[in-house]
């Protein structure tokens, strides 16, 4: 039954999907956007295989994030409501695009894979079913508490990357452009600051792989130990090792838990949002900033004095 999903989709905007330049769809049919996805990198891997050339594909789905779709075959399926259905049918296409992979033998042992996201989950009180929860982490999407930035990742190169390992040493995103460019034997702008550092070292690769050979990467290299937190273009936290400092805060959100039992809500329209979603940009300044320890604090509850050495 798609009457739910399909009167969501009449209060969307009507966006287009385009190919190159060109609409090809308009509106988009949401409840189709992660299997075309899937479908259009699937095509591209096979593609590459056969022209033995290097490649790089980039994929960000448009779910899981709102407005909340899954396709026809995956409604109802999960036990977490339209957000689980969304879940799964991701993670349905990241198992078929690497699978896409596995099977082409100049490929199977040749390809890194890397997974992660761009922000928390933005649940509020009115919407348990469309949103994810942060767990211990304080805040949402859009706002700097840990609950808004971090993310797990996972890196994926057989017989060169080990499995079964956790790493728990600090990343972001901007990293990955090091990172490619490293894997690359590319040279990054030397005119300009970058704030960009490779994650070969602290991903424990032993080689890289190159068509036809093997290459050894440094197993020393930088490792990132400060990372830095804007709204905009103003700086509101730094980290460096388990520090974090904020110049700025917003509130945290204050709701319970959501019970996922229960999916009987009412769907926001698009463009209607919590009502603390104003107030992540109009930050509280704090002077001293207020420091946190992320290792024995990782909810950013207990503030801290007596550290002006940090």
């Amino acid at each position: 039954d798609t009457t739910e999903y399909d009167a969501e989709l009449s209060m969307c905007y009507p966006v287009p999907l385009i190919r190159d330049e060109k609409i090809i769809e308009q509106p988009a049919n949401y409840t189709t956007l992660t299997q075309r996805y899937s479908d259009e990198a699937t095509k591209y891997i096979t593609a590459a295989a056969s022209s033995d050339k290097p490649f790089f594909l980039y994929l960000p789905f448009s779910h899981v994030h709102l407005p909340q779709f899954a396709g026809v075959d995956q409604i109802g399926k999960s036990e977490r409501g339209y957000f689980g259905d969304s879940v799964a049918e991701v993670d349905s296409a990241v198992g078929a695009i690497l699978n896409a992979v596995k099977v082409q033998e100049t490929l199977s042992e040749n390809t890194f894979a890397f997974l992660t996201s761009d922000n928390g989950a933005r649940p509020n009180t009115r919407d348990t079913v469309h949103t994810g929860n942060n767990g211990l982490l304080s805040g949402r999407k859009g706002q700097i508490w840990e609950g808004g930035l971090r993310e797990p990742a996972v890196a994926w190169w057989p017989n060169t990357i080990a499995g079964h390992q956790v790493i728990m040493d600090v990343a972001v995103t901007t990293d990955v452009f090091a990172t490619f460019a490293e894997l690359a034997g590319a040279s990054l702008p030397s005119d300009r600051e970058m704030d960009t550092i490779s994650m070969l070292s602290i991903l424990n690769i032993t080689h890289a792989g190159k068509r036809g050979d093997a290459r050894m990467v440094s197993a020393g290299g930088n490792t990132r130990n400060v990372s830095f937190f804007y709204q905009g273009c103003q700086l509101w936290a730094v980290r460096m090792g388990p520090w974090k400092a904020h110049f700025f805060t917003s509130p945290k959100p204050t709701f319970p838990v959501p019970q996922f039992q229960d999916y009987d809500v009412t769907v926001l329209p698009a463009g209607v949002d919590d009502v603390g979603a104003t107030q992540d940009l109009q930050g509280t300044p704090h002077n001293p900033p207020l420091l946190f320890n992320l290792e024995s604090d990782p909810s950013e509850d207990f503030a801290l004095t007596g550290h002006d050495d940090v």
